[in-house]
């Protein structure tokens, strides 16, 4: 069976006046029928960038992309079949939807645009999915800033919903939202996944949140995959640098596990990267070999990791 979606060295590289920016830089991912793939790191390392690319906002440079085993085209016609499988839910929800709509036009528009139905059954569907969501009627005829954040997130997915995909694109979609409101729309995302086999790219900068939906997580640096496994045995395992700083950097003492392994020093220029290991700058274990050979993925039990010396330094 085809994976939901595939990436084969996918790359996407701006040339600026400084040099070529590498902002994904060969990324090879999976995710399966039924699985949420969580993709964790920090600010700028292209997570973003990654996501536009496999909802068709932004054309990769090389490498290719296929959902549920079909490659996509270009063109207006090409977006719109991959809209009928992939949507994207943004993080602030205030931001993706359209203040000049009712709520009810919000959740039509993709069937609007794609001529499903009529307007008597368009307007039936968006009164399902709002249900589905945990939106009443009444929302229905409400404008987006009458809504509470959490709210209007929820509007967020149900029109991402209202095509019936098979994978949504979850990009930072609770880090605009109070912690209370996360662990309802998290606990919405894992309902509706059971519910209706759906797949998940979840997209975070936070690893604790990632965690509790993911079934796998890739760790992403400056364009590039240096660690992806199993949720758990990422979490608990965690193979490079890298990852052990990112879940020392979560407040909370028992993840922390006294490593003392907070991340120090700037993210390279994307420009101008480090030879070699792109983190080795900011790496206490970092060797000579760092600097002379960029590690690639490799196999340490049950992970992927792109650490030349991970058996090394693990707990």
């Amino acid at each position: 069976m085809n994976p939901v979606l595939r990436t084969d060295h996918l790359k996407v590289h701006h040339d600026t006046a400084r040099g070529t920016l590498k902002a994904v830089d060969g990324i090879d991912l999976s995710i399966a029928e039924g699985e949420t793939l969580g993709l964790v790191g920090e600010s700028g390392c292209g997570k973003s960038t990654l996501a536009r690319c496999i909802v068709g906002i932004s054309r990769p440079t090389d490498g290719s992309i296929a959902i549920q085993g079909v490659s996509g085209g270009r063109g207006r016609a090409a977006r719109l079949d991959r809209a009928q499988t992939v949507q994207m839910i943004f993080q602030d929800p205030s931001g993706a939807l359209n203040p000049r709509l009712r709520v009810d036009r919000i959740i039509r528009e993709p069937l609007d645009v794609n001529n499903v139905g009529d307007r008597s059954e368009r307007r039936d569907k968006a009164l399902k999915i709002a249900r589905e969501v945990g939106l009443s009627d009444y929302h229905l005829d409400r404008m987006p800033h009458e809504l509470s954040g959490g709210q209007r997130q929820r509007v967020s997915i149900a029109r991402a919903l209202a095509l019936n995909p098979k994978l949504l694109v979850c990009d930072e979609a609770v880090s605009a939202l109070d912690v209370s409101v996360q662990a309802q729309v998290l606990n919405l995302l894992v309902d509706l996944q059971k519910d209706l086999g759906l797949s998940y790219l979840f997209i975070s900068h936070d690893l604790a949140v990632v965690r509790y939906v993911s079934h796998r997580i890739a760790v992403m640096y400056m364009g590039r995959i240096v660690e992806i496994g199993p949720a758990e045995d990422v979490w608990r395992g965690r193979l490079h640098p890298y990852t052990r700083a990112l879940t020392a950097s979560i407040p909370d003492e028992a993840a922390r596990r006294d490593t003392g392994e907070l991340l120090e020093g700037d993210v390279p220029s994307p420009v101008s990267p480090p030879s070699g290991c792109a983190f080795r700058t900011r790496c206490r274990f970092a060797r000579q070999q760092c600097a002379a050979e960029r590690p690639e993925l490799r196999r340490v039990g049950t992970h992927e990791v792109a650490c030349h010396f991970a058996e090394t330094i693990s707990d």
